[in-house]
């Protein structure tokens, strides 16, 4: 034994029930569920009756195990693959049969595999959890960006929330935490209202949930000489093949292998870019297949050719060969380095694998078969921890995994107006709950922290800033800080909110059934 592997896959969206469907809304969570989340079940499934021993860890964030468990999007999803279906079967673009017959086949056999697990994704997730196979751990409630959250009740919130869906869903207590966006920031003062207050490190709160781990991108343990917000006061090199508390406290970071990580997600050196594998970005203008393959990335969409499914097998499968002799390679020169077993960290979003990289899953199959008989372990955060404690720490300033390694995804002049809201909500929504005992309207109390905990999600500013779907963001921004700011102000008030307005909303906004203010304890 030389070494350890820890995969770990972020599964994430927005919350989009009954928030649109095409081109922004709906339809990003049913093409996640039919082109990941079902793709790589099925391979979850093939490895553990082939015999294959495996541990992944699978971050899902709550927000989105709410959407997973929403019967009317369930519904919404069979709908959605049914038409995709009917489309096939019309489907008349100058392809082969066989093409189309694959396409409609996979189709088929997806939602057949849908129905048959009655629908319960994250059922199977827990079984294979329970089996051995999969390590579950949570995230903030709505993946908001924690570093920049004007309230430390608000982070309170966001992981309290996040890890009590976690506990009800999977029957267990997670011990890992995904920090949303690997964003992170230390103790600090900083002006709130005219004065100064000592605001605690993320790893703090964490703690003081009960969370033993989390994972961080790779920049700062690596050694920058540069004023840049992951500086640290450090002078060593670090590590990328061990886990290090955070200044010093009993939460463990395990650092991004960044180098092993960008062979698998590099857009320029990567292996979804080859050309034998699916074209994303061409489809069928009748049913939206992709029956075409990469081909070159410089070639006109014209040129691109048809997409042969056992020529990109057999590349997938001489791809995931490779990458398991890379993993084994860089495990085994810390190895000899330090008589240590090291843990190569993969993180991944979850999506790179079926939606954006259709070949994926087969990817992650393979190489669980590659590394079989290698002198490596599938092993979770929590397993690494358990078996080599490791007193080693980091010093961290601000950072995250967005370009450079900072907050200007979520901070910059395209988004920096929405902060000054987000703030304002927040004071309004914990004034209102001081004021609230004059109010026995405790649906809108309920209600008023679904929607702040919807509006401080960081997923509007991620798709603002990379354009994504700029106008889809700021106007489900804006609705969110709209309810917030009409519920607290009738609770202040102790104004009961009209009940045809709270059906509309707990329609649309479902989520987190148990939420109560008693998970805040107001400053």
């Amino acid at each position: 034994m030389i070494g350890h592997v820890n995969l770990v896959l972020h599964t994430h969206l927005p919350w989009v029930k009954k928030a649109g469907r095409w081109p922004f809304g709906e339809e990003w969570l049913y093409e996640a569920i039919f082109d990941s989340y079902i793709p790589l079940t099925q391979a979850f499934l093939h490895l553990r009756d082939q015999g294959y021993k495996y541990n992944l860890t699978i971050n899902v964030t709550p927000v989105l195990g709410e959407m997973l468990l929403d019967e009317y999007l369930q519904a919404g999803f069979v709908e959605y693959v049914s038409q995709f279906i009917e489309k096939l079967e019309q489907d008349e673009t100058e392809v082969s049969e066989d093409l189309k017959a694959f396409w409609l086949d996979t189709a088929q056999a997806r939602l057949r595999f849908y129905e048959s697990l009655e629908r319960d994704i994250l059922g199977i997730w827990r079984e294979l959890q329970d089996q051995g196979y999969l390590n579950l751990i949570t995230c903030a409630a709505t993946h908001g960006f924690l570093p920049l959250l004007g309230r430390d009740e608000t982070i309170d919130l966001q992981i309290e929330t996040g890890v009590l869906f976690h506990s009800g869903t999977f029957g267990k207590k997670p011990k890992g935490l995904w920090l949303p966006e690997c964003a992170y920031r230390p103790r600090r003062y900083h002006v709130a209202g005219g004065a100064v207050i000592l605001r605690p490190g993320i790893e703090e709160f964490l703690e003081r949930h009960g969370l033993e781990y989390t994972f961080l991108d790779s920049k700062p343990f690596e050694n920058y000489v540069s004023p840049e917000p992951w500086m640290t006061s450090e002078t060593k090199k670090f590590s990328l093949m061990q886990p290090y508390r955070i200044n010093e406290s009993n939460v463990a970071a395990f650092p991004r292998h960044d180098l092993l990580c960008s062979q698998v997600w590099s857009a320029d050196f990567g292996y979804p870019g080859d050309g034998n594998y699916m074209e994303f970005h061409k489809k069928s203008s009748y049913s939206g297949a992709r029956f075409w393959r990469i081909t070159s990335k410089n070639i006109d969409f014209e040129l691109k050719e048809p997409y042969d499914p056992l020529v990109a097998l057999k590349t997938v499968g001489g791809h995931a060969k490779h990458y398991a002799s890379r993993i084994v390679d860089e495990l085994s020169e810390y190895y000899k380095a330090s008589h240590k077993e090291g843990i190569a960290t993969l993180t991944f979003d979850t999506e790179l694998f079926g939606h954006w990289w259709f070949e994926g899953p087969k990817f992650l199959e393979f190489l669980v078969k590659e590394l079989a008989e290698a002198p490596v372990q599938w092993t979770s955060g929590e397993r690494y921890l358990e078996m080599f404690p490791t007193d080693s720490s980091i010093t961290l300033g601000e950072t995250s995994w967005g370009a450079g390694g900072h907050y200007g995804v979520w901070f910059n002049p395209e988004v920096e107006w929405m902060w000054p809201h987000i703030y304002e909500a927040e004071n309004k929504t914990y004034k209102a709950l001081r004021a609230r005992a004059a109010s026995s309207d405790e649906r809108a109390t309920r209600q008023l922290l679904r929607e702040l905990l919807l509006l401080t999600a960081s997923d509007w500013q991620f798709l603002i800033t990379t354009r994504g779907a700029v106008e889809y963001a700021k106007e489900r921004f804006l609705q969110h800080l709209s309810n917030v700011v009409e519920l607290a102000d009738a609770l202040e008030l102790g104004k009961q909110v009209p009940s045809e307005k709270m059906d509309g909303l707990e329609d649309k906004d479902s989520l987190f059934f148990f939420l109560s203010p008693e998970l805040i304890e107001l400053g």
